[in-house]
């Protein structure tokens, strides 16, 4: 659900300006209203700086050092100039290793034939060149034709040098190789000395990461605030020929005490106002869920929140996000690994921040056990065959019924989006303006009821056509005459036929989009299956067998598990974000409630 907000306007006299925001940052409770478009230079400054500490964090973070903050007089900005720095050098000196490993490569078969020793030469009047050519190609009579060393033989190739003569042709079929301007020994020397350099400056990021973490903490948090109050500087109008500022900004009522606490204290003039009559974008947008459901407002932020007139959806597509999920892992073995593994994780090393997204995870797992126990999956082995399991496996649901059953959960998803589509109709422009929405309901409920009761045999359709074609008029009448009240009744009539053209074909798409719920499930089992009788085949090998058979198994459920995984979490939220939104009538566009505050 959203919290009901309450718009508080402040006039304040300049003098006092800073003083009163500095208090109103100590409650932070208020979310000022936005009126600037732009950051001024100091607002830009101080979040670039916040953008390179977080960056810099980030990088310190994975050295996977256990902190002993120190305070030696070092200034974060400091700390951020000398991290960039060193990854800058790492950067420059990887590149150069890339170049001295090419030189080196040409060196290593000639050894330290060196520039000193081609300079001697010279003066004797003969200049060295350096061959290269495939043993086989190489011509013995090139040995009597020229002053020919050979220098090194490596696969399958000979390195060799001619000593030429002055005037003298050489005319050989082999590649000439143009030697580095160092020896091997020189460059072999100049790359242990770059390889030494990184080591140097990652000692230096390990021993950063030790010591300025907090400090760079601190720092962050100092410019957070700093910006903020100069943010909300920036949103307030100077009246009364700058004489006294205005400040707009909303505040939880569940957090509203806390302000009128703090007001009664302070010489200013304000205006309190309900939020009913605002701009719904406007008002700033604090959820307010149950233990189930906020682990689930992650994904909602992911979309967009809800505008401040509207339901909020949270509390409504969780349970079914939840069965999706299941519904497409769908394996009972998976289910459990996730559920113990993610737990554990929970209870051990996890850090509070992400306490939030295991939650969400252990009702994932617990879900896929559910629908795996379902569908009769555990690792990969159908249990429906399974003969040792008895008359149990009876009771599990074949893939025909699996199939019925994704297009029937979708079903149920649409009309309950139908049915939050009309609640938020009629809440927000009130009654007649939902009857439209609970037509459609009412024929979408008809048919499902009626023509299904008559295919299961509950009833003959002769002995209530009565009633279902009546059911059927009335949610005529309210889908074409209550399209929209605004309008005349027959320009009313043109919008409903051309609203049932769109939900006709809206529903029958969205309705199989549902399938997917089915494949996924079905191949991720297949995967499974497969992945055991491969483990199977593979662990008949001699002596080895059973180890190849344990490591296949191991290495193939968690590939499975974990691609399997990924599109078992972004297919239901298509689902939950494409037709159940739609079907709800979600415009969303809210913004988060964030306090002026320095904490």
């Amino acid at each position: 659900m959203i919290t009901p907000m309450v718009k508080y306007s402040f006039l304040i006299y300049h003098k006092e300006y800073d003083t009163f925001l500095n208090k109103l940052q100590d409650i932070g409770v208020l979310h000022i209203q936005e009126k600037a478009n732009e950051y001024d230079e100091q607002t830009r400054q101080a979040l670039s700086q916040i953008k390179q500490i977080n960056d810099t964090l980030r990088f310190l973070s994975k050295r996977d050092q256990e902190e002993s903050p120190e305070k030696d007089g070092k200034q974060a900005m400091d700390v951020v100039h000398d991290i960039r720095q060193g990854k800058e050098e790492i950067d420059q000196i990887e590149q150069e290793l890339v170049t001295l490993k090419k030189d080196m490569d040409k060196a290593r078969p000639w050894g330290d034939f060196s520039r000193e020793m081609e300079s001697k030469l010279e003066k004797l009047g003969l200049t060295p060149r350096f061959f290269m050519c495939n043993e086989k190609r190489f011509d013995s009579d090139w040995e009597n034709q020229y002053y020919l060393e050979r220098i090194h033989q490596e696969s399958g190739n000979l390195y060799f040098v001619i000593f030429q003569e002055p005037g003298q042709e050489i005319d050989i079929d082999a590649e000439e190789i143009k030697l580095p301007a160092r020896p091997f020994s020189e460059l072999e020397e100049t790359y242990d000395d770059k390889e030494r350099r990184i080591q140097e400056i990652n000692r230096m990021f390990d021993d950063y990461a030790v010591k300025y973490q907090q400090l760079l903490r601190d720092a962050r948090k100092a410019l957070q605030e700093e910006t903020e109050f100069n943010q909300a500087k920036n949103h307030t109008e100077a009246e009364a020929q700058q004489k006294v500022m205005l400040l707009e900004g909303w505040v939880p009522e569940t957090k509203e005490q806390v302000l009128t606490d703090f007001l009664e204290e302070q010489d200013v003039l304000y205006v309190r106002e309900e939020a009913d009559k605002e701009d719904p974008t406007q008002v700033p947008i604090l959820l307010k869920n149950n233990k189930f459901a906020r682990v689930y407002e992650p994904l909602q932020d992911l979309f967009s929140l809800p505008h401040y007139h509207e339901i909020d959806l949270t509390p409504f597509f969780a349970p079914f996000f939840m069965l999706f999920f299941g519904f497409c892992l769908g394996d009972a073995g998976y289910g459990v690994f996730m559920l113990l593994a993610v737990t554990i994780y929970k209870h051990t090393k996890a850090k509070p921040k992400m306490k939030t997204y295991l939650t969400m995870a252990q009702w994932l797992g617990l879900a896929t056990v559910i629908m795996g126990a379902i569908g009769g999956t555990l690792f990969g082995i159908n249990l429906t065959k399974a003969d040792w399991m008895g008359d149990i496996k009876n009771m599990f649901l074949k893939p025909q019924d699996l199939f019925y059953l994704s297009l029937a959960v979708g079903m149920l998803q649409i009309l309950f989006g139908m049915f939050i589509k009309a609640a938020n109709l009629w809440r927000q422009k009130g009654f007649v303006y939902s009857l439209s929405t609970f037509g459609w309901i009412l024929a979408l409920l008809s048919l499902i009821v009626f023509a299904g009761g008559d295919r299961m045999g509950w009833f003959a359709m002769a002995e209530v056509g009565t009633i279902y074609h009546g059911l059927l008029i009335l949610s005529g009448i309210l889908i074409f005459f209550f399209s929209d009240p605004r309008i005349n009744v027959f320009a009313r009539v043109g919008q409903g036929i051309w609203d049932a053209y769109n939900v006709i074909t809206g529903v029958f798409g969205d309705l199989l989009s549902y399938i997917r719920l089915f494949a996924i499930g079905i191949s991720t089992a297949i995967l499974g299956l497969v992945i055991n009788q491969i483990a199977i085949t593979f662990g008949q090998i001699p002596y080895a067998g059973p180890l190849v058979f344990v490591i296949i198994l191991l290495v193939g459920h968690i590939g499975n598990l974990l691609i399997s995984g990924l599109g078992s979490f972004v297919h239901p939220m298509r689902l939950i974000f494409v037709e159940f939104y739609k079907n709800a009538g979600f415009d969303g566009g809210g913004k988060r409630y964030k306090p002026f505050s320095k904490s």
